[in-house]
């Protein structure tokens, strides 16, 4: 159901209009990447200026096919704030507005179900402190037992309660969820955590088993996860997100629009 849509620029302040951007140019990039649940999953970030606002991709499009305009801009009640052809799901509401609400320290919010992260939300061990990408989460990453679809709002509750303090959430059974701090910085981390389950459910199909896999010692996790951690919040300047424009300029630059 991609529409052609006037630009909204005019209709949102700049800052909004520079986080739509952003945003749109998230949903490019995984689709560049291989992330696709067809119309499933959702990038969300808050407006700035309106923090009881948050930008979402409609449940009608893929990816592929989002633009800075054609997000919908909804607040934590499920009302619609500016006039869109496309509309979101319960579970859209109930994950994204939920914890954007309840989470006044993060301002996007990213929730996929990627063959890689599902596999892994099924294992009892969860993700394990074997590789550099695995280990940036140690200390910072929560589980939330599953307990049916996201419709209800009584959900938003039980995912905060197991999200706590922290940045990132496997859901058992479902998927992963990534907080940011800053749009960039959502990406960024969904990116290191899609790479850590990868090469965890690799090597423990190569090793046979949790037994045939160095995990390293409690203190050197925590080490290396307080080194990543104390580099501070990643920005649009952090070298890997003009690179990523670059890319996304010269291949899908329509996501501007």
């Amino acid at each position: 159901m991609s529409q052609e849509l006037n630009s909204v620029a005019d209709q949102v302040s700049p800052q909004e209009w520079e986080a739509r951007v952003a945003l749109a140019a998230t949903y490019r990039l995984m689709a560049l990447t291989g992330i696709f649940d067809l119309t499933y999953n959702h990038l969300s970030a808050r407006v700035p200026g309106q923090e009881d606002a948050y930008l979402i991709k409609g449940e009608q499009q893929l990816f592929r096919e989002v633009t800075a305009s054609s997000l919908v801009k909804y607040d934590f009640a499920g009302k619609r704030l500016l006039d869109s052809p496309y509309s979101i799901s319960a579970g859209g509401q109930v994950i994204h507005g939920g914890v954007l609400q309840g989470r006044p320290d993060l301002q996007a919010v990213f929730h996929t179900h990627t063959p890689a992260n599902m596999a892994l939300s099924v294992l009892k061990v969860g993700l394990l402190p074997i590789t550099q990408h695995a280990v940036r989460f140690y200390g910072h990453l929560a589980y939330h037992d599953f307990d049916g679809f996201e419709f209800d709002v009584a959900g938003r509750d039980r995912i905060l309660a197991s999200l706590s303090n922290k940045q990132f959430l496997v859901m058992r059974n479902h998927g992963v969820l990534i907080g940011g701090r800053t749009i960039p910085e959502a990406y960024v981390e969904h990116h290191h955590f899609e790479y850590a389950a990868r090469a965890q459910l690799s090597a423990l199909q190569a090793a046979g088993g949790v037994e045939g896999i160095i995990i390293p010692p409690e203190e050197v996790s925590l080490h290396a996860a307080n080194q990543i951690r104390g580099r501070g919040v990643i920005t649009e300047k952090n070298r890997d997100w003009p690179a990523l424009i670059r890319w996304l300029d010269e291949v899908s630059p329509e996501y501007k629009t």
